[in-house]
């Protein structure tokens, strides 16, 4: 008879994995996986509940001030929270102070440009075309998703995963349910009602939040803490304003170019393969607190061996988006939204170059050099837009799927060249990445020939599954080799 697995698995084994680099990063990244597998599912269920609830217009409103919400975040804070996650790694005792300069810093930005804001507002107003009051709550949005970000800053670094999962999950849940209930309650100018919801559920969650932060800030200004902030915030504000650019400017063109029926078909595609990107976030933000003190340390085999298994569950997880993006939009997706699925698996392969960027962007973070971020990304985001403009008109919105894996490849390039450049340690070699991602296209090409072979449905999806086992196996055949062999002596 089997045993169970538990069964199998002795003490010891388990303590000596729990050692492992590789267990502490899964740890904290089944947190912060789970918790946007959750935040993404509330969003899957809440767009049928929403096109029912509101009208077109009403709708398009809404997305149109989230957009703006996300912009604006940059803006009056000038990014300057992004600094406190990396201050905590200088391992000084003045943490509380830096965070207090910090707070002390971004009230007098946040008040300066909103003031500013507020008196020409009815300029404003009009360039952004918002009805009523909404540009006034835009401003208001903004400062409770800053006080948010300032102390999920603070808790990265602590690898508190569980606690930001939690904050994220329930502001997400909360925001939603609250939403239907003041649209089904409003008779007319539904769209307020998703407004007013980001509105109290973000004052909630700031004054909870501001009594957090309390502990870690002690209320001081000090010209060091200053220049710290400068030189490493600042430089991010048009890294991250070009960050924007990249991901919603060919959605813009799509729909100023072939319509809304187009750029919703795309939309929907892009969306599915976007899902990758929640393996990438998750594991980056796990991976960050380790690959800090190994480079601290110069551990670099230590960091090598990290990043090529991270790397390597980014690349399984690839190709399962790959196999299965079909059976995905199938059950996601309504009928006619079908022709849409086509952008998916090039969409997934543009997230995997974003995946490599993602990698060699840490050197930068870690180097404090945060300018070569901009100088990396915007001449991407203006090469997305040369090519989208040239080429959505003549291919449709399949030629914005390939522009993204142009792009996404060019800022790869240009970020892998950038870390060699300015980091004086050694950095992780291209064949730990392109390894595993090699091997990914090659399973790729034996998808394409089984699908060119017209097997029967269901032969064909366990072939699918057969081809994924067999991609993860070779991967982690070491780990597996390792975890048998400890088995066996059990």
């Amino acid at each position: 008879m089997v045993k169970p697995i538990k069964q199998l698995i002795s003490p010891r084994m388990m303590e000596k994995a729990k050692k492992s680099d590789i267990y502490e990063t899964l740890k904290h990244s089944k947190n912060y996986f789970f918790a946007d597998i959750a935040i993404k599912a509330v969003g899957v269920i809440s767009v049928p509940i929403f096109t029912r609830l509101l009208t077109q217009e009403d709708y398009g409103i809404v997305a149109v001030f989230d957009a703006y919400v996300g912009i604006f975040l940059i803006i009056l804070s000038l990014n300057s929270h992004a600094a406190v996650g990396r201050y905590y790694y200088e391992k000084t005792k003045d943490f509380n102070e830096f965070v207090g300069t910090t707070l002390i810093f971004m009230g007098f930005i946040f008040a300066f440009i909103a003031l500013f804001f507020i008196s020409l507002s009815k300029q404003i107003a009009h360039i952004i075309q918002l009805p009523g009051l909404l540009h006034i709550y835009l401003v208001i949005i903004c400062l409770f998703g800053i006080i948010c970000e300032m102390y999920i800053e603070i808790l990265i670094p602590q690898k508190r995963s569980r606690e930001i999962a939690l904050i994220r999950t329930v502001r997400s849940f909360a925001s939603v349910a609250t939403s239907i209930l003041l649209v089904c309650l409003l008779k007319e100018n539904k769209y307020l009602g998703r407004v007013w919801a980001s509105l109290i559920i973000g004052a909630i969650f700031s004054v909870y939040l501001m009594i957090k932060i309390r502990d870690y800030s002690r209320f001081s200004f000090r010209r060091s803490h200053l220049s710290y902030i400068a030189h490493y915030s600042f430089p991010l504000v048009p890294y991250a304003l070009s960050g924007i650019i990249l991901a919603q400017f060919d959605r813009i063109m799509i729909n100023s170019t072939l319509g809304t029926a187009s750029a919703g078909l795309y939309s929907l595609g892009y969306n599915i393969g976007m899902l990758l990107l929640i393996v990438i976030a998750s594991t980056r933000t796990a991976l960050i607190p380790d690959f800090y003190r190994f480079l601290n340390s110069r551990e670099y085999n230590r960091l090598e061996i990290l990043v090529r298994r991270v790397f390597s569950i980014v690349t399984i997880a690839a190709l399962g988006l790959f196999l299965f993006a079909m059976e995905i939009g199938f059950i996601l997706a309504d009928e006619k939204f079908h022709p849409g699925l086509s952008v998916v698996p090039i969409v997934v392969i543009g997230y995997v170059f974003f995946g490599m960027y993602s990698i060699y962007s840490w050197y930068v973070f870690y180097e404090k050099r945060t300018s070569y971020l901009s100088v990396v990304v915007f001449p991407a985001g203006v090469l997305n837009i040369v090519l989208n403009i040239l080429f959505i008109p003549k291919y449709g919105y399949i030629a914005a799927a390939y522009t993204t894996v142009v792009s996404y490849f060019v800022m790869f390039l240009l970020m892998w060249i950038t870390a060699n450049r300015i980091c004086d340690q050694r950095i992780v070699p291209l064949w730990i990445i392109w390894k595993p991602t090699i091997i990914m296209f090659l399973f790729i090409g034996s998808f394409y020939y089984l699908n060119w072979l017209n097997l029967h449905t269901v032969v064909f999806f366990i072939m699918k599954l057969m081809i994924l086992v067999l991609f993860s196996t070779i991967l982690f055949w070491k780990e597996i080799k390792i975890l048998y062999s400890e088995m066996f002596r059990t």
